[in-house]
């Protein structure tokens, strides 16, 4: 398999910026993967946050304890468009993630450009 295909699936399935480590390419790598666990953290924080709310009314009794009243908690919060900074941070995570894929194939093309080329002059010899 050609190293551009498989950085690119590196990337593109397992983590991204796994790809460029896989090709040696270490801190584009760590640069991909700093970017994501960090939109995750902050991503995950936000969505605690929003849970302990939710929480905190059921407890207090503002929200019933049965599965209708819940779910309906949970989807008014989850429809909440006044949370930009958590779509905008989605975004970020995407748009890395689209990156990384792009640049491990390039990467990768290279690569396997200069592979070939050493391959044919050795047959050529």
């Amino acid at each position: 398999m050609k190293k551009s295909i498989y950085a690119t699936m590196l990337s593109g399935i397992i983590c991204p910026g796994s790809g460029q480590l896989w090709l040696g390419k270490k801190l584009q790598g760590w640069g991909f993967i700093s970017v994501s666990v960090v939109c995750i953290m902050v991503l995950m924080d936000q969505m605690i946050s929003r849970a302990q709310v939710i929480a905190e009314q059921i407890l207090a009794g503002n929200i019933g304890n049965d599965l209708a009243s819940i779910y309906a908690a949970v989807s008014e919060v989850a429809l909440d468009t006044g949370s930009s900074s958590m779509s905008a941070l989605t975004w970020v995570f995407l748009a890395n993630w689209g990156l990384s894929i792009i640049s491990a194939f390039w990467f990768g093309a290279q690569q396997d450009k200069q592979l070939q080329l050493q391959t044919d002059t050795k047959t050529a010899e």
